[in-house]
Parts: structure tokens; sequence; C-alpha cells
């Protein structure tokens, strides 16, 4: 869907809970403020609620070259997320932050 951009990586959880990797969206390749990152959301309404930007390329006037960006997503079950990164041949870890 559009408002989660370009997905390149999707995963659903048991409460609807929509995680959509983006890993092609930058400045340069797909203008109108777009981000690369996880984005988080509804899988009802599909609506965005969170974004976890791109750690490698939080400038988002930089262009794509040298990031790695998740072209995967997962989510265990405490809700912490997880992004597949190709370039790094990694898996980083997103930790859920805890409700004050």
């Amino acid at each position: 869907t559009k408002d989660f951009s370009r997905i390149s990586g999707l995963f659903i959880d048991k409460n609807d809970r929509l995680y959509a990797a983006d890993s092609e969206s930058s400045p340069t390749s797909h203008p109108g403020g777009w981000k690369r990152g996880i984005r988080i959301g509804s899988a009802k309404d599909l609506k965005v609620m969170y974004l976890i930007p791109d750690p490698e390329n939080p400038d988002p006037a930089k262009t794509t070259a040298g990031t790695s960006a998740a072209e995967g997503v997962a989510v265990d079950a405490q809700g912490n997320v997880y992004g597949a990164e190709v370039g790094p041949k990694a898996v980083k870890k997103y930790a859920k932050k805890s409700a004050t």
C-alpha cells in the first residue's frame, strides 16, 4: 500500500499489526519525503503509526550509496523488531520500548 511506501519485507502479527521494511526509498530514487526504514501500523486500516528509520541513513538528504537498510522484517513474542540487512549480512534488533 502507498502509506507503507516501497515494501521489501512484510510481517503481520497476531494482533493485525503490520511491519513493513522499506529499503528502497530515498530522496533520489523516490522523492516526496519517503525515508528508508521499518514502518509499523495497522493491517486493518493500513495506517502507519511508527517509523524505525534506517540507522545507516539518518540524513534523508544523503544518497542511498553505502546504506544497508532492512530487506526483511520479523517480530518476536516480546515485540522486538528484527531487520534483515543484506549488505552487511546481518540481523539488527530493535528492542521494544517499555511503557512508562
